[in-house]
């Protein structure tokens, strides 16, 4: 026994010598197990970076970089973390940022809930990509919730949010949703009204609804989104008020919204249809020589504040299925391209705005829109509708 001590002592002390005359590149020091770089300043001090567990020519590599940073006066040394904020707290954070400087902000504040019940008490640093993939591949269908491929996205876009504002705030150093997965979508949206849907739709209000054709006359001709008409109300998002009179020129025959997605105001020409639904409601204000005020109303001059119920009951009595009001703005669109409208001025009246820096500097004018928005017009057949002296086009 003593012999075999003995032997174990003398086999240590030699792997200690041998550690001691482990030849090492220039610059670089072992610290334990990982690797430690050498760095000299431009002012002759110097300064010592882990590099970590890797191999020599990383080591090497990495100081090299370092050190030419250092050279190029680039080098900047991040700042050790001194705590952990928890997952929960950055998420109670991107709310408040999000509620603060973003219209719709409902939809991440229900999100987050559902993200606190995924890793509660655990700090932000802690979460993975590989855990983000995991939970949003569980809740896809027919996993878990029965979620769209479409759902995760948005899930992953919110999670990204999240920690992105995080970093922003130096909370973090890494993003763990930047690398998470993704679907690849084929979701664009083409639905778009026929002449045959128009007319069948056309026939349920007049008979219904016959006051309303009017809205429907602006949905379709104004090219506008429902909010641009009705305005938001949804109390979880910033309010959105209705197109107003003093927005509405009938002697130039212009609308100016003041709100497009992207948040600036454009302007739409009025043509020949969307001229007489505006002089009923025009009527419908109680000083018509001088209208003020929200344009959508009732005959009693009460204001409205959304469609939804009569345009809806018009659809299924019509039979016209997997339509809503945006799509007016597709079908608008469509058969602008049909009427061989250029595509710069569809997109004008869109309010998509300028694609480029040139088309910035040569707008469509004016003129040119409202020559292009009136091709919309229609052949008028039936005179028994509030909008009589509207121009219809041939249904042929």
């Amino acid at each position: 026994m003593t012999v075999i001590d003995t032997t174990i002592v003398v086999t240590s002390k030699s792997e200690e010598r041998k550690e001691r005359k482990e030849r090492l590149p220039r610059g670089i020091r072992r610290r334990g197990s990982s690797l430690v770089a050498y760095l000299t300043k431009n002012d002759g001090s110097f300064e010592l970076r882990t590099i970590g567990m890797v191999s020599l020519e990383c080591a090497k590599r990495q100081r090299a970089i370092w050190q030419r940073e250092i050279e190029e006066s680039r080098y900047i040394k991040p700042k050790p973390r001194t705590d952990l904020v928890l997952f929960s707290d950055i998420c109670d954070a991107a709310v408040t940022y999000f509620k603060n400087y973003t219209r719709s902000w409902d939809a991440i504040e229900s999100r987050v809930a559902r993200f606190k019940e995924w890793w509660p008490g655990r700090t932000a640093e802690s979460i993975t990509t590989e855990e983000i993939d995991a939970m949003l591949l569980a809740n896809v269908a027919p996993r878990g919730l029965k979620w769209t491929k479409c759902t995760s996205n948005e899930y992953r876009t919110s999670l990204l949010g999240i920690f992105k504002h995080a970093v922003d705030r130096g909370e973090l150093t890494v993003n763990p949703a930047v690398k998470a997965k993704r679907y690849k979508l084929d979701n664009g949206r083409v639905r778009e009204l026929t002449i045959t849907e128009e007319d069948a739709l056309r026939a349920v209000i007049r008979k219904k609804y016959p006051k309303k054709e009017c809205e429907l006359d602006l949905g379709l001709h104004l090219m506008c989104r429902h909010s641009n008409l009705y305005g938001q109300h949804n109390a979880k998002r910033a309010p959105i008020e209705p197109l107003q009179w003093v927005d509405v020129n009938l002697e130039f025959r212009v609308v100016t919204f003041k709100r497009s997605k992207s948040g600036r105001a454009y302007k739409v020409p009025i043509n020949a249809t969307a001229l007489a639904a505006f002089k009923v409601l025009r009527d419908r204000c109680d000083d018509p020589s001088n209208p003020t005020g929200a344009v959508i109303r009732k005959p009693s001059g009460i204001e409205l504040q959304s469609s939804r119920r009569w345009f809806e009951k018009s659809l299924a009595e019509a039979k016209v299925t997997d339509f809503r009001w945006h799509d007016f703005r597709h079908t608008s669109a469509s058969r602008l391209r049909d009427a061989h409208v250029q595509m710069e001025d569809v997109r004008y009246l869109l309010g998509h705005g300028a694609k480029s820096v040139t088309e910035r500097y040569a707008h469509a004018s004016i003129g040119v829109l409202r020559e292009a928005i009136g091709k919309l017009d229609r052949i008028q057949t039936d005179t028994n509708s509030d909008t009589s002296n509207i121009l219809q086009m041939r249904t042929a």
